[in-house]
């Protein structure tokens, strides 16, 4: 693939995110002044903090497992036992799946607790 192909893909990708994003917060904005303008309970605001955090979690322990993946993909590859792109795909998807499941299981653990006490 040239670079012939690679910048006019990227130029409109990121075009579109960036009209993506623009009309993102200005709906989430227009939303909120509206809620507080009609004199609502404005906590569901308060809510949105705990679900970045978890979202926060997620992707963090998602991305750490990606880089396992690809640095046991890499002696996998290195050491002859399967080949790169193999290693490689299969690796990154193994510990991506481990690293979503072990998010499961934190989450449901501590809404377990939360439920007991």
């Amino acid at each position: 693939m040239g670079v012939e192909v690679i910048v006019p893909v990227a130029f409109f990708s990121m075009i579109f995110g960036i009209t993506v994003l623009v009309s993102y917060f200005r709906n989430r904005r227009i939303e909120r002044t509206a809620l507080i303008a009609s004199g609502r309970d404005a906590s569901i605001f308060k809510e949105e903090g705990k679900k970045n955090m978890i979202n926060s979690l997620k992707y963090g322990i998602f991305l750490l497992g990606l880089a396992i993946g690809f640095i046991v993909g890499d002696l996998l590859a290195v050491n002859g036992y399967l080949s790169d792109a193999v290693a490689y795909i299969s690796m990154v998807l193994f510990f991506g799946g481990f690293s979503l499941l072990i998010f499961y299981f934190l989450v449901r653990r501590k809404k377990s607790l939360v439920e007991e006490h």
